[in-house]
């Protein structure tokens, strides 16, 4: 059962739905929404810079001053449907990985957004980033951890499928918060959690088969474009992980993509790959970047940092 305090998040969550069925202004409430959180704020003690590769792609980064430069990365990608744009809130979630003593520097990938761009733009910008940190910045592979959460989640997938499938180094490992990794929306959660999903699902209505097709069809898949929907690069679900680093997933039960992180846990498990799922009841959509709010979310966080500590080999106090 959900904390008190997860409750209240499940409510002040539920006012953010853009199932496209009740909010047929599904794309503009994100942007609207999102257009409210671009300010960065940060303590004192943190440099912030706003940059872009030499082929526009933009990105930021975050690095907390009293703390020596082991040149050891946390690259994010943050979600939001590709349509949301990168938010204050997603610094505020990475900057506690900066405080760790040894030092990390936090990259945020800023890409461009649906449906004004579409698919393969946020995945060539994915790259160049990390072909920008690799190459041209001169950061080694297995000194840099991905993370992202829904749509980045997606991204950070495909990224390291690209990364694998052009004979590139790996990343030491990556963490992904309820990854979105199925466009054909073929997993049973998406019918079982359909009334309990307070972000994109409805209360009190069932997910037909119409209504299936509809949301597959609406604004919410606007990235896409006219791509293959099966395509490994579009719906990670469908690859295969042979050569992937350790992978750590978090998700809520209670969420219409559990099967999308399931099933890919799967997948990794049966190719031998490292993997651990930490699967929380009653929790919603990317419940972890609530880690201020709630228990279950600090709970799963911590055991994210403690992840990302091992994986980068980082002799820190946690």
């Amino acid at each position: 059962m959900a904390s008190i305090r997860g409750k209240i998040c499940s409510l002040m969550t539920a006012t953010q739905n853009v199932n496209p069925s009740a909010h047929p202004d599904a794309v503009k409430k994100m942007k609207k929404m999102a257009a409210k959180y671009l300010d960065v704020k940060l303590p004192e003690n943190y440099t912030f810079e706003k940059k872009m590769t030499e082929n526009g792609t933009s990105y930021h980064v975050i690095r907390r001053n009293d703390r020596r430069n082991t040149r050891k990365v946390l690259c994010y990608i943050h979600g939001g449907c590709y349509i949301a744009g990168l938010t204050n809130n997603y610094h505020s979630f990475v900057r506690d990985f900066c405080d760790m003593e040894e030092g990390i520097t936090a990259v945020l990938l800023d890409y461009k957004t649906a449906p004004e761009y579409k698919y393969p733009v946020q995945l060539d910008e994915a790259e160049d980033l990390w072909d920008e940190l690799t190459e041209r910045q001169g950061y080694r592979p297995e000194d840099i951890m991905i993370g992202g959460d829904s749509s980045g989640g997606n991204l950070v997938l495909a990224l390291m499928l690209k990364i694998r499938d052009k004979g590139k180094n790996m990343p030491a490992g990556a963490f992904l918060l309820s990854p979105w990794t199925d466009m054909t929306m073929s997993g049973n959660s998406y019918m079982q959690n359909y009334q309990k999903d307070i972000e994109i699902g409805e209360r009190k209505a069932e997910l037909t088969e119409e209504k299936r097709q509809m949301l597959m069809e609406s604004d919410i898949y606007s990235f896409i474009g006219d791509a293959d929907r099966n395509s490994p690069y579009l719906s990670p679900l469908f690859a295969s992980f042979e050569g992937f680093p350790p992978m750590f997933f978090a998700v809520g039960e209670s969420e219409m993509l559990l099967d999308d992180t399931l099933e890919v846990v799967k997948k990794l498990k049966d190719a031998n790959i490292s993997v651990i799922c930490e699967r929380k009841p009653d929790m919603f959509h990317s419940y972890v970047l609530y880690k201020n709010m709630m228990p279950e979310s600090k709970e799963s966080y911590l055991k994210i940092k403690r992840f990302v500590k091992e994986q980068l080999d980082l002799c820190v106090k946690l």
